[in-house]
């Protein structure tokens, strides 16, 4: 009897912590829903010993449910190579291969490798690669360019989501990067903030300190109009950044006229490219900031010369496996990160600083971009 009471109580036990485990780890959940999201970074503690863990926790079933749907495409591929060259092999035919010792231990222990995998590479995406900003040199080339734009050093940074998992510390992080860098001109292709405009003091004391270096353009994206549009851009541009709403206006360098302009987001509000080129020299090289790269389907009918978006964060978490290439932004665009050119047009998508859901980065590290035309 003693035996069976102690069985039966350490069963007890696990479930009590099994449940206590999960009302734990989804506490900010709970507190999100109840008070709302936080709009700059708790304190260190909070972070550290509640935030960071929910986040891992979930984040870890998003990665789970990445590898199943991997594995549901091998499954698939297999089954149609099997249905075009003849029968799998019959278990029934072969029991002490299919049901011996060791291949039992085997499927243990891949079981317990598919659980491992994701939470590993969760806490190295939240702790480490969130945080490992990158500077990236891309070259464009350009035809025509006069001899002194190959001069002219462009950074490019987007989607920042100031907020809760982007506050003083990090924006002071890639601040510091882009002084040191020491580009002519500085372009932010949107969504400064993650939700809401109570966040955005310190990403205007970061745009002021570059803003007194170099010329800041940008424009907004569609995390910005959820903290009023229009309030946010006269207390943006009160830190030095010039952002273009369906505009364009020329800017010398060395002597030689480019055409910078910006639209407004494709999904809250409502782009208009002939406004945005009516100011400019149509002779000039043009570069238009538009926070959505999906725009340029309709931009490279116009000729415009270089595009800069943002908005995908590169998908945050990219899998490349046996060939194949897995990222959510698959689901949105086919303008994901990086480079693309059609019709003499160019488009350039910056992977961002910030993310948006979980504060994971897997393989898409926070992007500054450093161009130069050729």
């Amino acid at each position: 009897a003693d035996k069976l009471n102690i069985t039966f109580g350490k069963k007890w036990l696990l479930k009590g912590l099994v449940v206590f485990a999960l009302i734990y780890l989804n506490l900010p959940l709970f507190y999100s829903f109840a008070v709302g999201v936080p709009h700059k970074p708790l304190n260190s503690y909070v972070m550290h010993t509640v935030v960071y863990p929910y986040a891992i926790w979930g984040s870890s079933f998003l990665l789970i449910f990445i590898l199943l749907m991997i594995s549901d495409i091998f499954s698939f591929l297999y089954k149609k190579i099997i249905s075009l060259t003849g029968k799998a092999p019959d278990s029934r035919k072969y029991p002490e291969k299919y049901c011996s010792s060791a291949r039992r231990n085997f499927l243990k222990t891949a079981g317990k490798g598919i659980i491992a995998t994701p939470l590993l590479c969760s806490s190295y995406g939240i702790i480490f690669g969130r945080e490992n900003y990158i500077t990236r040199n891309v070259t464009i080339n350009m035809s025509g360019l006069p001899e002194a734009l190959k001069k002219i050093r462009i950074a490019h940074i987007s989607d920042i989501h100031a907020g809760l998992f982007m506050g003083k510390k990090e924006i002071g992080e890639w601040v510091r990067i882009i002084k040191e860098i020491k580009p002519d001109i500085l372009f932010i292709t949107g969504d400064f903030i993650a939700s809401s405009s109570n966040s955005i003091a310190a990403c205007k004391e970061g745009i002021q300190h570059l803003s007194s270096l170099m010329p800041v353009y940008g424009c907004l994206g569609n995390h910005d109009y959820w903290g009023h549009a229009d309030i946010l851009t006269q207390d943006l541009q009160r830190s030095g950044i010039k952002l273009f709403r369906n505009d364009g206006e020329g800017y010398v360098f060395s002597g030689s006229e480019i055409n910078i302009c910006g639209v407004e987001d494709m999904m809250y509000s409502h782009p208009d490219l002939n406004a945005a080129l009516k100011k400019i020299n149509p002779a000039n090289l043009t570069i238009l900031l538009s926070h959505n790269p999906n725009y340029f389907d309709y931009v490279k009918k116009r000729g415009v010369n270089l595009t800069l978006s943002g908005h995908t964060h590169g998908g945050q978490v990219d899998i490349n496996f046996a060939g194949f290439y897995i990222t959510p932004a698959r689901l949105i665009t086919r303008y994901v990160k990086g480079l693309f050119s059609e019709n003499n047009c160019k488009l350039y998508v910056n992977s961002g600083l910030g993310t948006i859901g979980f504060p994971l980065r897997l393989n898409v590290p926070p992007e500054i971009t450093v161009i130069r035309l050729a």
